[in-house]
C-alpha cells in the first residue's frame, strides 16, 4: 500500500491534470448522449453511470472544487468508444481514465488488480514456468482458489504463455534496409502468441524491410484501466524516450496490437502532454496500416499465395478508436480466393483485464453477446482480430479457430 503523503501527492497530481483541461476539452459536450448511447457497459447495465456522467459531467461540476470519487467509475472499460463516437472531439476516456486514478488513490486497490496491471511482469514469469502455468489455468481447481484467493473467475478462461517467447527468439536491435521498421511488440506477441512477432518479421521480409525491436515496456494500457496513472505514465515516458531514438534514425514505428497502437497514437498525447509524444504519434502504424501504407506508395509485395478460406473480421474497440478504418480487411482481401467479412459485432467484452475480475464477469459475458451471435450467424471457418484480449473472449464464447491478419498474411506469403 502507498504510503499517505505519497497518495496525496499522487491525488495532487490528478487534481491538477484534472483542472488543467481547457474548456473546449469538456464543455462542448452538452446535451448530446452519443457516448452512453455507445457504451459497451451502458448496453448492459444500469450500473455504470455513462460515460457523459463520469467523464465530461464530473469534470465540469468539480472545475473549482474538490474532484468527487465515484465507485462506478470501476465499470469503465477504457475502451474509448465514448471518444470515438463524440462529434465534438471531447476526449471522454481521458476524462475518465483521470477518475478510476483519483477513485485507486482514494480506496486504494486489490492485489488482483495490482498484478493484472503488470502484464509484463507476469508474462516474464508466466513465460518461464509456461508448462506448469498453462497446466494449472486449465484446472478447474486451481481456478476456484485463483478466484477466492485473487478475485479472478473461475470461469474464465486464461491465455497461454510460451516458454519460447518472442524475446528469446529474436534479438535483432538494428535495420539495414532502405525502410527500417521498430518493431514495438507488446506484452501479448511477446509472452502469448510470439506466431505473431514470427509472421510480422516474415511479412516485412517479404516486403524487404529489416525489423529491429527497441528496448520497450508495456504500453500502460493495463495501468490505466486500473487507475494506476502514476506507473502508467512512467511506462509511457519510457516508451516515447526508446522509440522516438529510433524514429529520429529514421524508422516506422510499427505496432501489431490495437491497444498499443491507440497508446501511442493517442492516449500519450493526453496523460504525458508533450512535445515528444507528439512527435512520436506521428511515426506509428498499426501493422496492417503500414502495409496499406507501402501499398498506396507502391511498395507493397502483393505476390500472395490463393488461400481458399472464409473468414469473418472482429474489429476491436481499440481499432475502432484510431479512426483509420479496418486496414486488416483491406489487407487481406488482396489474397486470392480468401473471402473476408466484417462481423459488424459490438465490443467483445473481455475489454484487458476487465473480464479475468469476478465482480466484472457477467457484465463481461452479457457484452460478449452480440459478438458470439454475429460469429455464428455468419459462421465462416475462421474469425481474425488484431487483439490478444478479443481473442482471449472469442475463443471462450466461440467454437471458431481465431488468427491475427498478420498471421494469414504471412501465411499467404509463404503458399506462393
Amino acid at each position: 500500500m502507498p504510503s499517505i503523503k505519497s497518495r496525496q501527492n499522487e491525488r495532487a497530481v490528478i487534481l491538477v491534470h484534472l483542472q488543467g483541461l481547457n474548456d473546449l476539452d469538456y464543455n462542448s459536450c452538452l446535451k448530446c448522449n452519443a457516448c452512453t448511447v455507445s457504451c459497451p457497459v451502458s448496453n448492459v447495465t444500469l450500473d455504470f453511470g455513462g460515460p457523459k456522467h463520469l467523464g465530461p459531467e464530473l469534470a465540469r461540476l468539480t472545475e473549482q472544487q474538490e474532484p468527487i470519487d465515484d465507485k462506478r467509475i470501476e465499470l469503465c472499460t477504457l475502451c474509448g468508444t465514448c471518444d470515438a463516437v463524440c462529434p465534438e472531439g471531447v476526449p471522454v476516456s481521458s476524462l475518465t481514465a483521470n477518475v478510476k486514478a483519483l477513485h485507486a488513490e482514494e480506496n486504494g486497490t486489490k492485489f488482483r488488480d495490482f498484478v493484472l496491471s503488470h502484464a509484463e511482469y507476469v508474462g516474464k514469469i508466466a513465460s518461464a514456468f509456461a508448462p506448469a502455468t498453462n497446466l494449472t489455468m486449465k484446472i478447474k481447481p486451481a481456478r476456484k482458489v485463483m478466484q477466492w484467493v485473487m478475485g479472478m473467475h473461475a470461469d474464465r478462461q486464461f491465455p497461454v504463455y510460451r516458454f519460447n517467447n518472442f524475446k528469446r527468439r529474436y534479438t535483432k536491435k538494428t535495420a539495414e534496409t532502405k525502410r527500417k521498421v521498430a518493431y514495438f511488440t507488446g506484452c501479448y506477441a511477446t509472452y502469448n502468441q510470439p506466431d505473431i512477432g514470427d509472421a510480422f518479421v516474415n511479412v516485412m521480409k517479404h516486403n524487404g524491410i529489416d525489423v529491429a525491436v527497441p528496448k520497450q515496456k508495456c504500453c500502460g494500457v493495463p495501468m490505466f484501466a486500473n487507475g494506476r496513472m502514476k506507473e502508467g505514465k512512467k511506462n509511457a515516458a519510457y516508451n516515447v524516450d526508446s522509440l522516438l531514438a529510433y524514429v529520429r534514425d529514421g524508422y516506422d514505428v510499427v505496432v501489431t496490437c490495437s491497444s498499443c497502437s491507440l497508446s501511442f497514437k493517442k492516449e500519450y498525447l493526453h496523460y504525458l502532454n508533450s512535445a515528444e509524444a507528439e512527435e512520436l504519434a506521428q511515426h506509428v502504424y498499426d501493422a496492417n496500416e503500414y502495409l496499406r501504407f507501402l501499398k498506396e506508395k507502391d511498395e507493397l509485395n502483393e505476390d500472395f499465395g490463393a488461400i481458399g478460406q472464409r473468414a469473418g473480421y472482429f474489429s476491436p474497440c481499440h481499432m475502432k478508436g484510431q479512426g483509420i478504418g479496418n486496414p486488416a480487411m483491406d489487407m487481406l482481401e488482396l489474397i486470392p480466393g480468401y473471402e473476408i467479412r466484417d462481423l459488424a459485432a459490438d465490443c467483445c467484452g473481455q475489454c484487458g483485464t476487465f473480464g479475468f475480475k469476478e465482480e466484472k464477469y457477467p457484465y463481461s459475458m452479457k457484452m460478449g453477446e452480440s459478438m458470439k451471435e454475429a460469429v455464428n450467424e455468419l459462421d465462416a471457418e475462421i474469425t481474425v482480430t488484431e487483439c490478444g484480449m478479443c481473442k482471449t473472449q472469442l475463443d471462450q464464447l466461440t467454437e471458431k479457430k481465431t488468427m491475427h491478419p498478420i498471421e494469414v498474411l504471412a501465411k499467404a506469403y509463404e503458399t506462393v
